[in-house]
């Protein structure tokens, strides 16, 4: 079931403050509706989700939510329920200002003092008439926050914050006590006098909301900390490090060092091509003294055929490229397609613009099935926005983004670029007749010369609309995909590159420099936009190659560092250090069937010699059993069923089942006892502990084992009844440990 995403979005709910303090209001001898009194409930809370701003309000009184709509809420306030909520001959009897002050009931409790000027303010128009603006529309053009950067140190744990208007006119005026302030973290709040407070050391961000605009600060507070002086840095290998080291000067903090070749070699072969090196691999690459071995290394990962293996799996994923709604065929030519795209390097916004504007068979033109996965204007709409252009507009479906700039209008209008697609189904010789979203046979994606999506508020259609631009910039004959897919690609597009290039170092880093990775919004600021910035015109500069991208980022001594040692100052998610993270599901099972010596997947069955080139998400096997054990194995550790189009439905969670399945589960016991592991050959070919340890040892961890190592394993053989419970054991002790299971 596809989830409704206004409740999938924990990493980015903002903890709104609805109490009002007293505000400095300099305009209580003229007060306005849309300057000053709507600022103020928005302030107050009267008009957020839970409250009065929900869908069919609270207590008989509804508000549009955080005053989208203000000549709805002037009529609801003034005019509606017999107009008993405004007293104009005794302001003080109003019931918007009785039940705010909490002389009567109110479900929503006391929201300001009857001697506080936000109560002043709201008396004094209702004395004047209540009048209406002289038109319902924000006269606001630009928010600003002083100072954009907050950096706190030490015991220092408050600020003073200043918001600023630009209005129509290019004047400017102080509004800090009417705008809104949300917070990332509870750990941070608003004094009564606009003072940013944080109660402990993190960096997050504060936003500023006043009319409809919105404006995001970042909040650092760290402890108190000896500075670091600039040649204390380890030297930086290209402009990445520049960046990271900046701003890690900043925060105090001193990068780890550069990580061994041993983890360096395990931990790029893993990132680039999915896959653990070769024991031959390793001992060349260990045994190279060139200083250029790295970046030679990385050239030749990215030639390999595994790489594009990889990257046709992460974009599989995110594409929905499974047979659950697309046939055996069609997933495997898309996915075939998507590998061919990666092998070439093709440019990604020439990968984009071949997706959006397809068209033809599912079978001859296979990025058609795109649009077979993704089946109505609006689904399209939205995946395009979160995987092209890294935002996320499902909540604007229903009603202004609550926490983004996008209207309704914006998200119906985006959606009707998709509106005249429609598809002929030449054949469906679906198993289950009464599943509507199966399939099995050849269709053909077509475009229609008419169609449109309408307006839900008042049924009239709607002319699409590029996101961010005002304006209809649409070319009356032209066609509508072909003109989406030009503003996508376009280097002026303000979207498209930076989302990509956050998707790459997301695959490295395991976290992207906007996070969540495809959640971009001024409420979510960059950990660093100056490094985002210089990836994004070099990203530009290289043609929107992926392969220069993934090169320049693992040339960087930021990629090349150590994981944090003991007790190391946390780096707010700053890459001072590398952050250990767990092998994919996939990557995790090719590494136990590659140190075992045992095939868990082969390509008569699925179509494809290891997990990670398997095409869709579900596991074909011979063995009905067999197939069950993987898709169990694959799936527990996180594997995504591919019903959501975004990176947030593969887990990386650690779970008790993934434990056991690890201690006991099929899987192992398969490589372990399996006949034709690698324990067989061993005791086949008599090979010496020594020699059968250090090929193990290259294979799972890259490295040569310590001397401890032989000795304790030399030790577990002769207290084992026979040689292969010995080895077993030895084995199994391998891919369980901790240096097995994560990428360090």
């Amino acid at each position: 079931m596809v989830k409704n995403w206004c409740t999938l979005i924990p990493l980015i709910i903002l903890f709104t403050f609805w109490v009002v303090w007293p505000a400095h209001l300099h305009a209580a001898d003229n007060p306005e509706f849309l300057e000053g009194v709507m600022p103020l409930l928005s302030r107050a809370g009267c008009n957020q989700g839970p409250c009065h701003g929900s869908l069919h309000g609270r207590g008989g009184f509804r508000l549009s939510l955080r005053g989208e709509d203000s000549a709805f809420d002037y009529l609801a306030i003034v005019k509606n329920s017999g107009m008993r909520r405004i007293d104009t001959a005794n302001p003080e009897s109003s019931l918007l200002l009785k039940k705010a002050i909490g002389e009567i009931p109110h479900e929503g409790g006391k929201r300001f003092d009857r001697n506080s000027q936000s109560y002043l303010l709201i008396k004094k128009w209702i004395e004047d008439g209540a009048r209406p603006p002289s038109k319902f529309k924000s006269t606001t053009t630009k928010l600003e926050i002083i100072p954009p950067t907050i950096f706190l140190e030490g015991d220092s744990n408050s600020f003073p914050l200043q918001v600023l208007a630009t209005g129509e006119f290019k004047n400017q005026s102080d509004v800090s006590s009417l705008a809104t302030f949300e917070t990332s973290s509870p750990l941070i709040t608003i004094s009564l006098e606009s003072h940013v407070i944080c109660s402990d050391y993190l960096e997050g961000s504060i936003t500023a909301r006043y009319q409809d605009q919105q404006i995001s600060a970042r909040v650092i507070r760290i402890p108190s900390r000896n500075p670091i002086l600039a040649k204390e840095f380890p030297s930086p290998l290209n402009y990445i490090d520049l960046h990271v080291n900046k701003k890690l000067e900043k925060l105090k903090i001193l990068p780890g060092a550069i990580c061994s070749d041993e983890v360096f070699l395990r931990r790029v072969t893993l990132d680039l091509n999915g896959r653990l090196p070769d024991a031959d691999e390793a001992e060349k690459f260990l045994a190279d003294s060139s200083p250029d071995k790295r970046i030679k290394l990385v050239n030749a990962l990215l030639e390999r055929s595994e790489f594009s293996d990889l990257w046709a799996l992460k974009w599989s994923d995110i594409l929905r490229n499974d047979e659950k709604v697309l046939d055996a065929k069609g997933v495997r030519v898309f996915h075939e397609w998507i590998k061919r795209s990666f092998a070439e390097d093709k440019p990604l916004n020439e990968f984009a613009r071949e997706i959006i504007e397809a068209k033809g068979s599912s079978y001859s033109q296979p990025e058609t099935n795109f649009y077979r996965a993704l089946r109505t204007p609006d689904v399209r709409a939205e995946a395009v926005a979160q995987v092209f252009l890294g935002l996320r507009l499902q909540c604007a479906k229903c009603h202004n983004h609550p926490f983004d700039q996008w209207t309704q209008e914006d998200y119906h209008r985006f959606s009707g670029f998709f509106s005249r697609l429609d598809y002929r189904i030449f054949e469906n010789n679906k198993k289950d007749k009464l599943d509507k979203n199966e399939f099995v046979g050849e269709q053909i994606v077509f475009v229609n010369r008419a169609g449109a999506v309408l307006d839900p508020k008042d049924g009239r259609p709607l002319e699409p609309r590029f996101l961010g631009s005002k304006e209809l910039v649409l070319e009356k004959d032209g066609e509508w995909l072909t003109q989406l897919s030009s503003w996508l690609g376009d280097s002026k597009n303000p979207f498209f590159a930076k989302a990509q290039v956050n998707r790459i170092w997301f695959h490295l880093f395991g976290r992207g420099i906007v996070d969540p990775l495809d959640d971009f919004r001024a409420t979510n600021l960059p950990i660093n936009n100056d490094l985002l910035e210089a990836l994004t015109f070099d990203f530009h500069k290289s043609d929107f190659s992926i392969k220069n991208l993934i090169r320049v980022i693992t040339s960087s001594a930021t990629y090349q560092r150590s994981s944090p040692p003991l007790n190391s100052p946390d780096d707010f998610g700053n890459f001072a250090y590398f952050k250990s993270r767990p092998l994919q599901a996939e990557e995790l099972l090719d590494a136990i069937s590659k140190v075992a010596g045992k095939k868990l997947v082969s390509q008569s069955f699925n179509g494809a010699p290891t997990a990670v080139s398997i095409p869709s998400s579900g596991v074909r096997s011979g063995s009905k059993e067999k197939g069950l054990a993987i898709s169990r194995f694959l799936a527990s550790f996180g594997k995504p069923s591919r019903s959501l189009t975004c990176e947030c439905e593969r887990a990386e969670d650690n779970t008790l089942g993934q434990a056991f399945l690890m201690i006991s589960g099929d899987v192992i016991l398969e490589v372990l006892s399996g006949q034709g592991n690698r324990i067989e050959k061993i005791l086949m070919d008599e090979v010496k502990p020594d020699i059968a340890l250090k090929e193990l040892f290259l294979i799972a961890f890259a490295r040569r084992p310590s001397s401890i190592e032989i000795e304790k394993a030399k030790a577990i053989l002769l207290k084992s009844k026979n040689s292969r419970d010995g080895w077993e054991d030895i084995l199994w002790g391998i891919v369980n440990s901790k240096e097995f299971l994560l990428r360090q």
